[in-house]
C-alpha cells in the first residue's frame, strides 16, 4: 500500500475565515496510510540533497541523497536535531525525534507537520482569487503573513536565525484567529547566544537581516506579488554612497505591484531594504512586522487599505486629512455618558467644559462627538467665538444656522414639528414685528411656513412682544434665548449646545449659559463649552461665571484635553503616512519631543518636514521615507503660531500677500470680500491652494473660514507690526470704495472693523467724520440685533473719531453717537464709562430736549448704582425744566390739593371716556411723563412721600394731554392709592384697576404688564376677589416681564404669587418650597437682590413650617444677618417682611411671648404713606395680631396688660370685618375665628363654639386648609378649657390632618404631642389619633 501523492498536506478542518481560503487537497498521507502498518519505508519526498521516507511507526526519516554524504551534509542533518532540541516546544517547528542510522547513513527522525505548504496554499488561493485582489483577500493573506512573521519572531527571540525562508519549507494550518505557521527544514538554521543580537558577529547580524529581507520577499509573494518584480537594482534607487538622496521625480517606476495597499507596500519595502537600517526606517525585529500586520487587520475604518496613489503622493506632497482624532476616547466616553444621562434623567441640564491649550484638539473632539450625539437623537447646535469678531452675535448665529438646517433638511416632521412650533410660538409670540426674531431670520422663516395654525389663537393679551425701541433689552434677550432653548429641548429631541473658545465670550452669552443651566424648566439639555486654559486665569469672567454656577448647584464636568502621548503620536503619523507603526516610531519620538504632543503643532511640523524634503514619498518602495538625522537637528519655534509664520514666509509673494489680507478679514469671509480687499488680484487658485495647504476650509458657498484661529494668527503675523494698522485701513478703504451705498449694510462690519484699526492714521477731519458715520451705522445695526457689547464698542469708536469741531459741523452725527452709546453702555453695565461720556453731550447739546435721552440713561444708572438721591434730584430738575412744577417737600396741604385735583378731573368720566383719551403728542409732556415714571420708581422706598404726588401728576397729565405708554401704569398706581389708607375706597380702586389693565391692552403696552399686574392683582384685587383668582395672573406677568426685560416687575409678581400661596391660600408647602428654591436662585442671578431677600424669607418660612433646617439665605446670609444688614441699610420693607414671618411662626407654634415682642418690633417698620395698599401677608398680619391680642388678653386677664391687648385684638377684628365686607371669601373665616377668640375671652361659651365652627366651615369652603387647621386647633384648645376632652381630641385630630395636608410637619407634630397628653383623659375608644 504505497500512497500515490503523500506530498500533499490536507489542513485541519476549521470554521474560520482563514480555512475558507484553504481548498481541500486530494490525498493526504495520514488519510492514505491511516492507522495501517507500513511494512517497508516509503519514499515521500526527495530533493537535490535529501530524501524523506515514511516508516511503519508513523514517523519519518530524512537522509542525505548521496550514499556517501559529505561532512557538510551530515552537519546539516545534525544541525536540524540541535536546533529542534534548542528551541522550546512553544515555537512552531518540525518536531525532531532524534538522530538514527538508516542503511549506514545518518538520518533525522521526525514527526510529520500537518497543514499545507505556502507554495501549495498560494497556488490554490491564487486560483480562487480574481485578477484584482479584494479587501477581504488581503485580510486573509495578511493573516497568513502574520503567522509566518510570528514564527520567525519566536525563532529570533529564542536565539535562532532560520536562514532558509521559502514557500516550500513553511506549513500553514488554520486556527481560530487565522493561521499558524510551522517551519519544517531546520538544517540551515543558526543558533546564536541570547536574545540580543547586537553583541554577535557581523555575520550573525547579517544572517538575521537576511532573514528579514527574505521575509519581505516571502510576504510579497503571500500578498500576491511575483519575485520577478523585485529587481535588486531598483531597491536602493534613492541611495548613494553617502546615504539616501530623496527622489521626487514624477512618474518614477514602482518597485511593487499594482493593487498592493500602500501600508503593506511600506512594510514589504522596509523589509527588503536594509541599507537604511541605521536610519531607523527599516525593520530590525520580526515581532514588529507581526504587530504591524495585526494593526492592518484590526483597522476597522479600512483607512490603511488605501491602494491608489494620487497626484499629491506622486509629487511627494503630504496632504493632511481633516479633523483627525487621536487619544481622546476617555473624554469622548465621558461626554456621551453625560448626554445619555440628559436623556434618561433629563430633569437637570448637564454641563461639560473642555479645556486645553491651543491646537490640542478640543474642537476636533466635539466634531467626533457630533454624529454619535445626533445618532442618539440629539439636536446639535454649535457656535464659535473669535478674538477679533463680535462675540455677542455667536449664540444667535448658531441658533439661526440650526434652524436654517431644519429648513433645508426638514429634520422635524409631523407631530414633532407641530409640537416644537407651538412651544416656540408660546415663548416668542407673533412672528410679525418681532425684534427678537429679526436676530434669527431662519427661525422666523420656519415659524412662518405654517403661521396660519397660530392665527386663531394668538397669545392672550399679556403675551407678545409689544412695542420696542431700537433694540430688544439685554435682559429680554437673555430671557428669550433661555426660553427658546427650553422650548427646543425635549425627551424626543434632546438638545446639545456647543460653544467653542469661550475664553473670548461676552458677558451676555456667559450669563445666558448660567440662566440656562439653572432654569428649572429646561430639561434634556447638554451644554458643551471649550476654552483655552492657557488664557483663562482665576479672575477671568468665564471662571467666575462657572464658579457662580457651581455655587448655585450646577455640576460642571471638567474635561481636560492635554498633549497626546508618544504612542498616540506614533499611531497618528502611521495613519497619515500609511506606514506601519514600527517604521514611524523613531520619527514620532522626535516629533513628540519637539512639539510637546500638541496635535496642531505636530501636523504643521510634518508639513514643514515635507516641504524641506526631509519627509518624502518614494515611488520605488511605494512608501513615505524620512531623514531621521536631519529631522533630529531641525530647529523649531517654541509655539505653533511662530512656526507656521516662519513656514508661510517661505511661500511665494502672491501667496503671502493673499494670506495677510485674508487674516485681516477675520475668521470667516466671503470670497467676494477677499476679492475686493485685494482689488481682485486673488484668484480661485489662491483659495484652493489655501485649502490644499490646510489654511482655509469651505464653510458655505463661496464663504471661507480659517482652519484654526492659530493659522489665522500665523498669517497675520506675516505683517510687520508697524504696518498692521496700515493694512487694515487699506482693506477697510477698499471695501468702502468698492461697495455701493445700498450694499453697505451687508459689509458694514468688515469695513468698520478694519478702518477702526487705522484710527491713528486718519488725520483729515472729513475722513474721520466719514468713519464716525460708518461706526454709527455699525453700532445701530448691532443694537438692532441686540449685540449690545459690539454696539457699545462701535459707538465709542465713532465718538473717538469726533473732534471739537464736530458739534458745530456734524451736530446730528455727534448727538446720535452719544445717545446710542449711552443706551448701549447702560445695557452692558459699563456705568463708569457711561457717566464719563455723558458730560460731553450735556455740555454741547443745542437745546434741553436733545439732552433727554442721555439724562434718561444717567438716571437709570443712578438707580442701578444705589445713587438714588442723585437720581431723584436729577428727575426733579428735569421735570421742572419740562414745565411741571413738582414740589420737593410734601406737606399735608400739598398732598390734599394734588389728590383733589385728580378727583376733580376724573369726576363724571366714564370708562369709555378714559379709554378713548387722545394720544399724547406734546414732546414736553411726553418727556415729563417719562421722567415722572423714573421718579416714582426711585422714590418708592427712599422718599415715599413723593410717590403719590408723582402718581397724581401722571394721571393728571394723561387726563389733560392724552395717553402715552406710561398712562396705564399711572392709573394702576392711582387705583392702588384708592384702596390704601386713609382712602380705603376698594370699589373705586377695583374699578380703576380694571380700567388700567384694559388701557394697557388697548395700547399694546406689554412692557408695563408686569408692573401693572403686580399692582392690580397684588395690591388691589386681593381686597375684592378670591386670593386664588390672581395667582395665574402673577405667573403670566412673570413670563411677560421676563420677555420684555422688566425683571424687577417679573420677580415682584413671583413674590406676590407665592406670598399669596403661602400666607393666603395655604397651598402645599412642599410644592411651594420646591418652586421657591428655583425662583430665589433666579432672582439672585438677575441681580434682583431686594426681591431675592423677600423670596428667601418666604422659602425660610416654608422650611421652618416643614421642619427643614436648610438656610434659605445661603450662601450670602443667614436670616438674622439678612435682617441686620437690611436694618443697617434702612431697607425697612425687608425688615418688615422678616418680622412678619417670625411673628407668624411664633403664633402658629404657640410662642406667645416671642410673638408679643415681635409685635412691638413690627411697629418700628410701619408701612407709611406710599400710596399703595397692603399685600396679603400684611393683611394676614392683622389677623395674626388679633389672635395675639386675644391670647394675651386671656393670659393677663384682670390686669391693665389684658386691657391693652384686648384693645389691640378688637382693633384688628374691626380691620378684618372691614376687609370681610369687601371680600367674605378671603376674610370670613378669619373674622369668625377672631370673634370666637373674643367670646372665649369674655366667657361667652355659646357664641364662642358657634364662631369656631363657622370659622372651620368657611375655611373648608374657601380651601384655606392652613387656617382650617388653625381653627380646629383653637376650638380644641377651647374645648380643653371647658373640660370636654373627647371633643377636644376629635378637633385636634382634624387640626393635624389639615396641617399635614398643608405640609406643616412642625405644626402636625406639635398637635400630636398635645393629643398624646390629652388621650389619657379621654373616654375609652377616643385615644386613636
Amino acid at each position: 500500500m504505497i500512497p500515490t501523492n503523500v506530498g500533499s498536506r490536507q489542513p485541519e478542518t476549521s470554521a474560520s475565515a482563514a480555512s475558507a481560503m484553504l481548498p481541500p487537497a486530494a490525498g493526504d498521507y495520514e488519510e492514505t496510510v491511516g492507522g495501517g502498518v507500513i511494512d517497508a519505508p516509503v519514499l515521500v519526498h526527495q530533493s537535490d540533497s535529501t530524501i524523506i521516507y515514511g516508516l511503519h511507526t508513523g514517523t519519518f526519516i530524512k537522509v542525505a541523497r548521496d550514499p556517501q554524504p559529505s561532512q557538510e551534509q551530515i552537519t546539516r542533518l545534525l544541525q536540524e536535531q540541535n536546533v529542534a532540541a534548542f528551541l522550546p516546544e512553544s515555537v512552531r517547528k518540525r518536531e525532531v525525534l532524534g538522530i538514527s542510522d538508516f542503511n549506514g547513513r545518518t538520518a533525522v527522525e521526525f514527526k510529520w507537520a500537518n497543514g499545507i505548504t505556502i507554495e501549495e496554499w498560494l497556488q490554490k488561493v491564487d486560483r480562487r482569487s480574481d485578477s484584482t485582489l479584494q479587501e477581504e483577500d488581503f485580510t486573509v493573506r495578511v493573516r497568513a503573513a502574520m503567522a509566518i512573521a510570528k514564527t520567525l519572531a519566536d525563532f529570533h527571540d529564542n536565539g535562532v536565525v532560520y536562514n532558509s525562508l521559502n514557500t516550500r519549507d513553511i506549513v500553514l494550518s488554520p486556527t481560530e484567529e487565522g493561521y499558524s505557521a510551522t517551519f519544517i527544514d531546520l538544517s540551515r538554521s543558526v543558533i546564536v547566544s541570547g536574545d540580543d543580537f547586537s553583541g554577535e558577529s557581523i555575520d550573525k547580524v547579517r544572517a538575521k537581516e537576511n532573514d528579514l529581507r527574505t521575509l519581505g520577499k516571502l510576504l510579497y509573494q503571500v500578498f500576491g506579488g511575483s519575485l520577478e518584480d523585485l529587481d535588486p537594482a531598483r531597491i536602493h534607487s534613492d541611495y548613494g554612497d553617502d546615504g539616501f538622496v530623496p527622489t521626487r521625480k514624477r512618474g518614477k517606476h514602482q518597485l511593487l505591484r499594482e493593487g498592493l495597499p500602500i501600508y503593506l507596500g511600506s512594510l514589504i519595502s522596509a523589509l527588503l531594504d536594509h541599507a537604511l537600517l541605521s536610519t531607523g526606517v527599516c525593520y530590525s525585529d520580526a515581532r514588529d512586522v507581526y504587530h504591524d500586520m495585526k494593526v492592518y487587520v484590526d483597522d476597522a475604518s479600512g483607512q490603511l487599505g488605501r491602494i491608489d496613489l494620487d497626484d499629491d503622493m506622486m509629487t511627494s506632497r503630504l496632504r493632511l486629512p481633516q479633523n483627525m482624532f487621536y487619544g481622546r476616547q476617555a473624554q469622548m466616553s465621558l461626554i456621551l455618558h453625560l448626554f445619555q444621562t440628559s436623556i434618561e434623567f433629563g430633569n437637570v441640564p448637564q454641563m461639560a467644559m473642555i479645556s486645553g491649550c491651543p491646537g490640542s484638539g478640543k474642537s476636533t473632539l466635539v466634531d467626533q462627538l457630533k454624529q454619535p450625539l445626533i445618532d442618539l437623537g440629539g439636536c446639535f447646535i454649535e457656535g464659535k467665538f473669535d478674538k477679533a469678531m463680535r462675540p455677542d452675535t455667536v449664540l444667535a448665529t448658531a441658533l439661526d444656522r440650526f434652524f436654517g438646517g431644519i429648513l433645508e433638511t426638514s429634520k422635524f416632521v409631523g407631530n414633532v414639528q407641530v409640537s416644537l412650533r407651538w412651544r416656540i410660538h408660546d415663548i416668542l409670540g407673533s412672528t410679525e414685528n418681532n425684534p427678537f426674531l429679526e436676530m434669527l431670520p431662519n427661525l422666523k422663516a420656519w415659524l412662518s411656513e405654517d403661521s396660519s395654525q397660530f392665527s386663531a389663537t394668538q397669545s392672550n393679551d399679556i403675551i407678545g412682544m409689544g412695542s420696542s425701541g431700537l433694540a430688544v433689552s439685554s435682559q429680554r434677550v437673555k430671557y428669550l434665548f433661555c426660553k427658546l432653548i427650553g422650548a427646543m429641548a425635549s425627551r424626543s429631541s434632546p438638545l446639545i449646545l456647543f460653544l467653542d473658545d469661550l475664553q473670548w465670550a461676552d458677558e451676555t452669552t456667559l450669563d445666558i449659559a448660567r440662566m440656562i443651566m439653572t432654569d428649572p424648566d429646561i430639561t434634556h439639555f447638554l451644554f458643551l463649552g471649550s476654552y483655552r486654559d492657557t488664557e483663562v486665569n482665576r479672575s477671568h469672567p468665564l471662571l467666575s461665571k462657572l464658579n457662580t454656577m457651581e455655587e448655585q448647584g450646577v455640576t460642571v464636568v471638567d474635561v481636560k484635553v492635554g498633549p497626546i502621548q508618544k504612542e498616540v503620536v506614533n499611531t497618528m503619523i502611521s495613519e497619515i503616512l500609511y506606514t506601519p507603526p514600527s517604521l514611524c516610531r523613531p520619527l514620532s519620538s522626535i516629533i513628540h519631543s519637539k512639539t510637546g504632543g500638541v496635535i496642531m503643532f505636530i501636523l504643521r511640523f510634518l508639513q514643514t518636514l515635507n516641504a524641506d524634503d526631509k519627509l518624502w514619498f518614494n515611488m520605488g518602495g511605494k512608501r513615505w521615507m524620512y531623514d531621521l538625522d536631519k529631522i533630529r537637528h531641525t530647529e523649531i519655534q517654541d509655539d505653533v503660531v511662530s512656526h507656521m509664520t516662519h513656514q508661510m514666509a517661505r511661500l511665494s509673494k502672491d501667496m503671502r500677500m493673499g494670506l495677510m489680507f485674508a487674516a485681516c478679514l477675520g475668521r470667516k469671509f466671503p470670497s467676494s470680500v477677499l476679492a475686493k480687499a485685494t482689488k481682485h488680484e486673488v484668484t480661485d487658485a489662491f483659495t484652493q491652494t489655501c485649502i490644499d495647504y490646510g489654511f482655509f476650509q469651505l464653510d458655505d458657498v463661496n464663504v471661507y473660514m480659517w482652519q484654526h484661529d492659530q493659522v489665522q494668527q500665523a498669517a497675520y503675523e506675516l505683517i510687520p507690526k508697524n504696518k498692521q494698522d496700515s493694512y487694515h485701513l487699506l482693506i477697510g478703504t477698499r471695501l468702502y470704495m468698492d461697495t455701493p451705498d445700498e450694499k453697505m449694510k451687508d459689509l458694514i462690519f468688515f469695513v468698520v472693523d478694519n478702518m477702526n484699526h487705522g484710527v491713528a492714521l486718519i488725520n483729515d477731519h472729513d475722513k474721520r467724520t466719514e468713519v464716525a458715520q460708518l461706526n454709527l451705522q455699525a453700532g445701530e445695526k448691532a443694537l438692532s440685533s441686540s449685540a449690545f457689547q459690539s454696539a457699545s464698542e462701535y459707538l465709542l469708536a465713532g465718538i473717538s473719531f469726533l473732534d471739537t469741531e464736530s458739534w458745530s459741523t456734524d451736530y446730528d452725527l455727534a448727538l446720535r453717537l452719544y445717545d446710542a452709546a449711552s443706551e448701549a453702555l447702560f445695557v452692558v453695565g459699563e456705568f463708569d464709562t457711561l457717566m464719563t461720556i455723558v458730560e460731553e453731550p450735556l455740555r454741547m447739546a443745542k437745546c434741553f430736549k436733545d439732552k433727554l435721552n442721555v439724562y434718561s440713561n444717567m438716571i437709570r444708572t443712578y438707580s442701578c448704582t444705589s445713587m438714588v438721591e442723585n437720581g431723584i434730584s436729577t428727575c426733579l430738575s428735569i421735570i421742572s425744566q419740562l414745565g411741571e412744577d413738582f414740589p420737593t417737600e410734601i406737606t399735608a396741604e400739598i398732598y390734599h390739593r394734588e389728590a383733589q385735583e385728580v378727583k376733580r378731573l376724573l369726576h363724571g368720566k366714564t370708562k369709555n371716556d378714559l379709554l378713548s383719551l387722545p394720544t399724547m403728542t406734546d414732546s414736553n409732556s411726553l418727556g415729563a411723563m417719562h421722567f415722572l415714571s423714573h421718579l416714582l420708581s426711585l422714590a418708592f422706598n427712599t422718599r415715599p412721600a413723593l410717590s403719590p404726588i408723582a402718581v397724581f401728576r401722571l394721571v393728571r397729565m394723561t387726563l389733560r394731554k392724552g395717553m402715552c405708554n406710561n398712562s396705564a401704569f399711572a392709573f394702576a398706581c392711582y387705583a392702588g392709592w384708592l384702596v390704601s389708607d386713609p382712602v380705603n375706597d376698594v370699589e373705586a380702586g377695583y374699578y380703576m384697576g380694571k380700567i388700567s389693565v384694559e388701557m394697557m391692552q388697548r395700547q399694546g403696552c406689554t412692557d408695563a404688564t408686569a408692573r401693572i399686574y403686580a399692582l392690580v392683582y397684588g395690591f388691589i384685587n386681593i381686597k375684592k376677589e378670591p386670593w386664588q383668582a390672581g395667582l395665574d395672573k402673577h405667573l403670566a406677568a412673570f413670563e411677560v416681564g421676563s420677555q420684555v426685560g422688566d425683571m424687577e416687575g417679573a420677580f415682584t409678581n413671583i413674590f406676590q404669587h407665592y406670598n399669596a400661596s403661602l400666607f393666603g391660600c395655604g397651598h402645599n408647602l412642599i410644592v411651594i418650597a420646591e418652586a421657591l428654591r428655583n425662583y430665589t436662585q433666579r432672582a439672585f442671578q438677575c441681580k434682583q437682590i431686594y426681591i431675592w431677600k423677600s423670596l428667601a424669607c418666604l422659602l425660610q418660612l416654608s422650611h421652618d413650617l416643614m421642619g427643614i433646617k436648610d438656610n434659605a439665605f445661603t450662601p450670602h446670609f443667614t436670616e438674622e444677618t439678612c435682617y441686620q444688614d437690611a436694618k443697617l441699610k434702612k431697607s425697612f420693607a425687608v425688615c418688615r417682611g422678616l418680622v412678619h414671618k417670625r411673628k407668624y411662626i411664633a403664633i402658629l407654634t404657640g410662642d406667645v411671648i416671642s410673638a408679643a415682642t415681635l409685635y412691638n418690633v413690627a411697629n418700628e417698620y410701619t408701612l407709611g404713606s406710599i400710596g399703595l395698599g397692603r399685600q396679603i401677608h400684611m393683611m394676614v398680619g392683622d389677623f395674626v395680631d388679633g389672635l395675639l391680642g386675644f391670647l394675651l388678653g386671656r393670659k393677663y386677664k384682670g390686669t391693665e396688660e389684658s386691657t391693652k391687648w384686648m384693645a389691640i385684638g378688637c382693633k384688628c377684628l374691626d380691620v378684618i370685618k372691614g376687609h370681610e365686607r369687601n371680600s367674605d371669601w378671603n376674610f370670613a373665616n378669619k373674622m369668625h375665628l377672631l370673634e370666637a377668640e373674643y367670646y372665649f375671652c369674655i366667657d361667652n361659651h355659646e357664641n364662642a363654639v358657634a364662631s369656631y365652627r363657622q370659622a372651620i366651615i368657611s375655611a373648608q369652603e374657601h380651601r384655606f386648609c392652613h387656617e382650617e387647621g388653625l381653627a380646629e386647633e383653637k376650638l380644641a384648645t377651647y374645648l380643653m378649657y371647658c373640660n370636654q376632652s373627647d371633643a377636644a381630641l376629635h378637633h385636634f385630630t382634624n387640626a393635624k390632618k389639615a396641617y399635614t395636608k398643608w405640609g406643616a410637619k412642625v405644626l402636625a407634630d406639635r398637635i400630636s404631642k398635645a393629643m398624646a397628653i390629652l388621650a389619657p383623659l379621654c373616654s375609652r375608644g377616643s385615644t386613636a389619633f
